[in-house]
């Protein structure tokens, strides 16, 4: 039986962080498109770790110097994001899926 994947969506996330929940948002997407725009909010920790580098390496190494209390993953619209949510959970971090991705958190005024 598959397990149900644990998300948000962006309009719960917001509220999260406004509320003052430190989040670590783990952006999927490539760099250059991560240049381009990603979530900023002063109660949130992003890194940008493309999808490639968290398939090809152990995830807990890679957000060892980042809290991994409240992970959201993030890419342009919830795709490769499922990906790298199903990749932390099964390396013991608790992450969640933005749905949407930075489509649907674009959308917000948070």
């Amino acid at each position: 039986m598959q397990q149900q994947l644990p998300t948000t969506n962006p309009d719960a996330l917001c509220e999260r962080v406004e509320d003052g929940t430190e989040v670590t948002v783990v952006d999927v997407r490539q760099p250059y498109e991560f240049e381009r725009d990603h979530i900023e909010h002063p109660n949130a920790t992003v890194v940008n770790l493309p999808l490639n580098q968290l398939q090809a390496n152990d995830p807990r190494e890679l957000l060892d110097d980042v809290p991994t209390e409240n992970v959201v993953t993030v890419c342009a619209s919830g795709n490769r994001s499922t990906i790298g949510t199903q990749l932390l959970n099964r390396a013991g971090v608790p992450a969640k899926n933005l749905q949407y991705g930075m489509n649907g958190w674009r959308r917000l005024v948070c």
